[in-house]
């Protein structure tokens, strides 16, 4: 099985004054360089989705030769940049992540791979029961058309093609806890005091 890695990194930061998340430092490095590391040993290729050209070319210094795709779709959220992202990956599979966040495991990711099996997604729950849709694998073909048709019906949601997939498996919190006891790999940045706390969790 040939593995794609799509890291979202076209958010536009509201809650953090306009700044660029995927740039924000962290223990010396960017978040967006801790993911790519990871993504580059988990996966056969890494995809970045980014907003526009504007934004690429911010980031340009840290992406290298890798494959970028922008949003054909302008203020779309997470699915204009899976949109665009599953239309050039060259797996079957696709393991999709959010740039904001720094502590996503190898581990954990390349079990995914391994458990998706012949399903659709398998999708992490987290604590509360609480769905990751942007911390999963996607069967690609499948997914790309539920996100097309979910835009196509004024849908924004990551949840809305989600929920049109018809086998999904959802990977329990107690299962994850046995690679990641306390579950950092949901952890996420929203606001300035979010990077605040980040040493709370003892990487």
């Amino acid at each position: 099985m040939i593995r794609s890695s799509l890291l979202l990194a076209g958010g536009l930061g509201t809650r953090l004054s306009g700044k660029e998340k995927a740039l924000m430092v962290y223990q010396g490095t960017t978040l967006l360089e801790r993911a790519l590391k990871v993504l580059d040993n988990v996966s056969d290729e890494v995809l970045v989705s980014l907003r526009d050209n504007d934004q690429m070319q911010q980031f340009s210094g840290y992406l290298e030769e890798r494959k970028v795709v922008t949003d054909k779709i302008r203020n779309a959220g997470p699915l204009a940049g899976m949109q665009a992202g599953f239309e050039r990956a060259c797996g079957d599979y696709v393991f999709t992540v959010a740039c904001d966040m720094p502590f996503i495991s190898e581990t954990l990711i390349d079990m995914m791979f391994h458990m998706v099996g012949e399903h659709d997604a398998l999708i992490p729950i987290s604590e509360n029961g609480i769905k990751e849709p942007l911390h999963a694998v996607y069967r690609r073909g499948v997914m790309l058309e539920a996100i097309e048709n979910a835009m196509d019906e004024g849908y924004r949601s990551i949840l809305a093609p989600v929920s049109s997939l018809e086998n999904v498996l959802y990977l329990d919190a107690v299962v994850i806890q046995k690679i990641d006891k306390d579950l950092k790999s949901f952890v996420n940045i929203n606001t300035p005091s979010d990077m605040m706390k980040l040493d709370n969790w003892h990487p």
